[in-house]
């Protein structure tokens, strides 16, 4: 299988390393030249032109320029071809593809819930969302089974109940990792599991690009109502407990 990914940023490269290892033939394309890295972990670096030939292609850009890629691929595809992306938000990108993307390819949005920090000894049992846009289902099928190849566990959902569940799963725990972090925490000798926990987030989320943290938390329709709740929560408790 030839697959085509284009955006060779940290989860490119994840996606690449496990893809390779399952036996695909990875071409990677990236607005920089990033020979050396493809070669080093079996792929190629190649152009856009030559990476959108494939059969199967990627999309691993950041949702800040994902319209402008999909703007710039939609004419060097051809029929047939089956686009998947990897965007933590689901209604922005499935509603980009579905629209932007010519008729005769089938679309599919995923969202696999690891990246590099989280998964960088081993994707086994890690999830991945599935959400059929526009496929045959013998390909959706192909695709959720693919995903268990790799010992992912594959969760097929909409696009709506994706940034749904996203808001307080994803935005809310970077939203109270991010508090924490600007709190200047810092592991203690005498912590509590809970603790070691809370601070295992910080660990987690410490490498966020601004752009990303920013995305998740105003991309998605639902993240505000879900932080908004959280704080009027802490006010109350905090008032509860502070009477006078």
């Amino acid at each position: 299988m030839q697959i085509g990914i284009i955006g060779f940023g940290n989860f490119g490269k994840l996606a690449t390393k496990h893809l390779i290892l399952a036996g695909a033939n990875v071409l990677v394309a990236d607005i920089s030249d990033k020979t050396k890295e493809a070669k080093e972990i079996g792929a190629r670096f190649v152009s856009l032109e030559e990476a959108c030939k494939s059969k199967v292609i990627i999309l691993a850009v950041p949702m800040v320029g994902f319209k402008d890629i999909l703007e710039s691929i939609k004419n060097k595809i051809t029929p047939e071809t089956i686009v998947i992306d990897v965007c933590s938000l689901k209604m922005f990108a499935c509603e980009a593809m579905n629209r932007i993307l010519p008729s005769n390819v089938e679309i599919i949005g995923t969202h696999p819930l690891f990246g590099p920090q989280s998964a960088s000894n081993s994707i086994e049992g890690m999830k991945i969302a599935l959400v059929n846009i526009r496929a045959k289902q013998k390909t959706f099928v192909k695709v959720k089974e693919f995903c268990e190849k790799l010992k992912l566990k594959a969760i097929i959902t909409t696009a709506e109940e994706h940034d749904k569940q996203m808001a307080v799963s994803q935005a809310l725990t970077h939203f109270i990792g991010q508090t924490a972090k600007a709190m200047n925490l810092e592991r203690v000798e005498l912590s509590t599991k809970t603790f070691d926990d809370l601070m295992n987030i910080i660990d987690i989320i410490k490498n966020d690009t601004p752009a990303l943290f920013n995305n998740m938390q105003t991309m998605n329709p639902f993240a505000k109502e879900a932080r908004e709740e959280f704080v009027r929560e802490a006010e109350k408790l905090n008032a509860q407990l502070n009477p006078y």
